[in-house]
């Protein structure tokens, strides 16, 4: 299968969960070109691996940390929604009992009449 530069882009944006850019021309449309073709093309991702050991080590040196602070206080901001880690977000602020903020680009991800919320940082 040829692979040409559209496909490694898209490829590309959904391994890293990053926006791309692809232009055409206004007048190049309707002009057949070799590298392209008509059938969909299938794009294969393969999947993230996680270092389970790392992860756990991570979690309990940042747990150790938070316990630790006065008044932990948790800020979500726009990557919530590239990570799809809404959900997650708040299932860690249910859980830990802290208060969070939300950044400006992360108003809207937020749910602001949580009652842990305590506004825009």
């Amino acid at each position: 299968m040829h692979t040409n530069k559209s496909t490694l882009a898209i490829s590309t944006a959904l391994k890293e969960s990053k926006p791309i850019y692809i232009s055409i021309g206004c007048n190049l449309d309707a002009i057949p070109h070799p590298n392209i073709s008509q059938e969909p093309i299938p794009i294969s991702l393969s999947p993230k691996l996680s270092n389970k050991m790392g992860l756990e080590v991570a979690v309990e040196a940042a747990g150790e940390f938070l316990n630790k602070a006065m008044k932990p206080v948790m800020v979500g901001g726009r990557k919530l929604c590239v990570a799809q880690a809404s959900e997650a977000f708040f299932v860690l602020v249910d859980a830990s009992g802290y208060a969070f903020a939300a950044m400006p680009s992360g108003k809207g991800l937020v749910y602001e009449h949580h009652p842990h919320f305590i506004g825009i940082y």
